[in-house]
């Protein structure tokens, strides 16, 4: 693993964090010494050689088999000189190393299955750049033009692409696609990665990126407007079906041929945004957190000046009241305002991949039924036909408040506060509809 410090913590304390992390618990009880494998390498995948030392280059040189590189910035709005840095030229940086690996034997490249939004059909192949880029010459640019200047030409150069992130993703394939003679390589292309289905644990989750953030503040209440398409596909994928998948994939990489997954559900097992939606305002009521600050509801919008009107009347208005009862009452609480302004963002940031579709072709998963079923991996799964997303949302809304909010799961847990919300809530509407009959009248 490469770490760098974080936060006022030094690499070697991060690392002993990490293995104390609770998705190790079965292993440090049935197998501890397994947990002896994993050894760090303190370092900065943005610094020049890693920010490694001569002798844990000499060491990775000599000794590494397989590369898992998954490395990367996932903020949709990052200024495109920080995002080609991190996403684009470490890529290429790290290859350059694998060339001199005299002991590598695959490597497995982590992108996603946007990098190519100008297509519609995408296939388990490497697209060009829309439009088309000579990743070389944008790998010097990057490192050239100031960043003040690149990032005002940065709509011009992204073309379909809405956003930093996909666009250095699908400039990374290339850099990988042009290495395939030289390593062999496979490439995993995730969707929108939710939580876990089944390991480590049912429902586990430890970030608030992409769709489960937007899930979890639903379940709070926090937001009730949503621009985008309900009838279109929602391509969510569990994240330990992506880890399956890449377990599964490293094993096809061959010299002179890039072998891709797309690991999507759509094809396979399609949720919509409205089912998906309608998933989470009711398992979010029957499992409240005791964070809900108002009753789980919400619609989506293709209208983006409807979408903002009610933006403004439905978050900002009420934020607004709370934060105001905060500082009458002096209570000690964070105020409400910043997390609507920052939820706002990130709606309208993944806007882009609600109100459009697409359809990802995965013929991986035959290889992955042969590799389960002939007994090479009998312990690994890849069942998304069986899938049942009423069982999984389930999964993920009691996983949202067992491992973000932090809170003690039981089945009767926070009643008593959801019931308080829901009849403030009818009250509310009440109030308000009586005062617009009183105005018209």
């Amino acid at each position: 693993m490469l770490i760098r410090p974080k936060g006022g913590a030094t690499a070697e304390q991060r690392f002993h964090s990490f293995l104390q992390n609770n998705i190790f618990e079965r292993l440090r009880c049935n197998y501890p010494e397994r947990l002896e494998k994993i050894c760090y390498f303190a370092g900065n995948i943005e610094d020049d050689n890693f920010g490694l030392n001569e002798c844990d280059r000499r060491k990775l040189c000599a000794q590494v088999n397989i590369i898992f590189h998954s490395a990367a910035t996932v903020r949709f709005n990052e200024c495109l000189k920080v995002a080609a840095r991190v996403n684009s030229m470490a890529t290429y940086n790290l290859l350059e190393l694998c060339t001199q690996m005299k002991q590598l034997k695959r490597f497995l490249y982590v992108s996603t299955a946007y990098c190519n939004p100008g297509r519609k059909y995408v296939d388990e192949l490497v697209y060009p750049t829309l439009p088309p880029v000579d990743w070389r010459q944008f790998l010097a640019c990057t490192q050239k033009i100031p960043e003040e200047y690149l990032n005002r030409v940065a709509n011009y150069i992204k073309g379909p692409h809405v956003n930093t992130y996909t666009f250095t993703k699908s400039i990374a394939e290339q850099i990988v696609n042009s290495y395939k003679h030289l390593i062999p390589i496979v490439i995993v292309r995730p969707s929108i990665v939710t939580a876990a289905y089944c390991e480590p644990y049912p429902g586990w989750i430890d970030n608030i990126q992409a769709i489960s953030g937007i899930m979890m503040e639903i379940g709070k209440g926090g937001i009730s407007s949503i621009l985008g398409d309900k009838s279109l596909i929602c391509d969510i994928i569990p994240v330990d079906f992506v880890v399956n998948a890449m377990i599964m994939m490293v094993h096809k990489a061959q010299l002179g041929s890039i072998s891709i997954c797309n690991a999507t559900s759509g094809v396979t097992n399609p949720i919509s945004w409205q089912r998906l939606g309608d998933l989470t305002m009711k398992w979010s009521r029957i499992y409240p957190t005791k964070r809900m600050i108002m009753f789980p509801n919400f619609k989506y919008r293709r209208s983006a000046l409807r979408h903002e009107l009610a933006v403004w009347v439905l978050h900002f208005v009420p934020a607004l009241f709370m934060d105001l009862r905060t500082l009458l009452f002096r209570q000690k609480r964070r105020f409400v305002t910043p997390i609507a302004k920052k939820f706002r963002q990130a709606c309208l940031a993944g806007s882009f991949f609600s109100l459009n579709e697409w359809i990802f072709k995965n013929r991986s998963r035959y290889y992955f039924k042969e590799l389960i079923d002939n007994g090479t991996f009998p312990t690994l799964y890849w069942n998304l036909e069986q899938l049942d997303y009423d069982d999984y949302v389930r999964r993920h809304m009691i996983g949202i408040n067992k491992y973000l909010h932090r809170e003690q799961f039981t089945v009767d847990a926070n009643k008593m506060h959801v019931t308080r919300i829901y009849w403030l809530w009818i009250f509310a509407h009440l109030c308000f509809y009586m005062l617009l009959v009183y105005v018209l009248l």
